[in-house]
């Protein structure tokens, strides 16, 4: 198990370990009201949105990792569908506002170490006007040359990065699947077949 829960979010009781009966691993138990809590992974949006073969970042104004750079993105809110929680982030970050419809699936991938999911779409658009969020000190569209690669908030997704300006630069975009542990990171095309 990957989180740090202690109390049930139900009633206030302590929580416990335990292997319920017919599973092979570990969930958090309720000794007050008997009830199984589940450490559900977090579900990460963001949105790859591109002017010619500028992708658009934000510079992030709260910890963790402030005053670094990283694409648009957080955490998915109840009730969201998944676009409209990558638009929300969006327009929340950067001040772009799109339909969901203009967004198209790119990626997806667990971080497992931390216990996160990922859906990651992508968009164009064809002005780079933009305008830091509440949540930003700035916003930008950048090619790959002007990228602050040492400043970036999140290097371990490199890879996920250049991919994007490599789709970019050759007008080809793909679907990829991402598989990220403490100690590797794997990014794959996903074959896709049309009807």
């Amino acid at each position: 198990m990957t989180g740090a829960l202690n109390f049930c979010p139900d009633c206030g009781g302590p929580l416990q370990s335990r292997t319920p009966s017919g599973f092979d691993c570990m969930r958090y138990w309720c000794s007050s009201c008997a009830a199984y809590v589940h450490d559900h992974p977090a579900i990460i949006l963001t949105c790859f949105v591109s002017c010619g073969v500028k992708l658009l970042w934000m510079q992030r104004k709260f910890e963790p990792r402030s005053g670094l750079w990283a694409i648009p993105g957080g955490f998915m809110e109840p009730g969201e569908g998944l676009a409209e929680g990558a638009v929300r982030e969006l327009r929340e970050e950067t001040g772009i506002a799109l339909p969901p419809q203009a967004l198209e699936l790119y990626m997806t991938g667990t971080i497992t170490f931390i216990n996160q999911v990922y859906v990651a779409f992508r968009a164009m658009v064809e002005s780079e006007d933009c305008k830091p969020g509440a949540e930003s000190l700035a916003a930008a569209f950048l090619s790959r040359q002007e990228c602050p690669w040492d400043q970036l908030a999140y290097p371990e997704v490199n890879n996920s990065i250049n991919r994007a300006y490599d789709d970019l630069e050759r007008s080809r975009f793909g679907v990829y699947q991402a598989e990220m542990t403490e100690h590797s990171y794997r990014l794959e095309e996903v074959p896709t077949t049309r009807c």
